[in-house]
C-alpha cells in the first residue's frame, strides 16, 4: 500500500475512485455531492491549492482516496473513499492517518471531517480512529430535502 498526494493530472483517477465509492449514496435523498463533482473540478481546485488530495495505491492501482482543506489551526477532510470491493483492508484508516500526519507536518492541532447522520457506521468507524462528535446540524438547500450532519474532529499533535 502506498499513499500519495495527487497533482492536478490525477483528477480524474480522484474522481473515479471517489464517485465509485459514493455510488451507494446515488439514492440518499438528496444524493451525495460527490456525485455532482467533475475532474476538471477537482483538478481546478488541486490546481489553485483550494485543497489537496491523496491517492492510495495497491499494486499501481488506485483504490481509495481522500481529499483535505488547510484552515487556521485544523485541517477538514472530506469525500474518504475506497473502493467497495476493497473496504475492510484498511486503507480508509490508512488515509485517515495520512492525512493526521500532513496536518501535523503543517502545523495544525486538529483534524476534522463531517458526516452524514444517516450514515451511523461511518461515525463509529471514525470514532474508532480517535474522533469525537463537536457539532450536529442540518443543512438546508434550495429544491432538495435537508440533511443532517455530524462534525467530528480529533486533536492532533505536531
Amino acid at each position: 500500500m502506498k499513499i500519495i498526494e495527487a497533482n492536478p493530472e490525477e483528477a480524474e483517477t480522484v474522481r473515479i475512485v471517489m464517485q465509485s465509492a459514493f455510488e451507494e449514496y446515488k439514492q440518499d435523498s438528496p444524493p451525495s455531492g460527490a456525485m455532482e463533482e467533475t475532474t476538471e473540478s477537482i483538478q481546478k481546485a488541486v490546481q489553485n491549492q483550494e485543497e489537496t488530495a491523496a491517492v492510495c495505491y495497491i499494486d499501481n492501482t488506485a483504490v481509495g482516496v481522500v481529499r483535505m482543506r488547510e484552515e487556521e489551526d485544523s485541517m477538514y477532510f472530506f469525500r474518504l473513499s475506497v473502493l467497495p470491493e476493497k473496504r475492510g483492508n484498511g486503507i480508509g484508516m490508512a488515509l485517515v492517518q495520512w492525512v493526521e500526519k500532513k496536518a501535523a507536518s503543517l502545523g495544525k492541532t486538529t483534524v476534522y471531517c463531517k458526516v452524514r447522520a444517516s450514515t451511523p457506521q461511518n461515525v463509529k468507524r471514525y470514532e474508532r480512529l480517535g474522533y469525537y462528535i463537536f457539532d450536529r446540524y442540518i443543512v438546508e438547500k434550495p429544491d432538495k430535502p435537508a440533511f443532517k450532519v455530524i462534525s467530528m474532529k480529533k486533536q492532533v499533535t505536531t
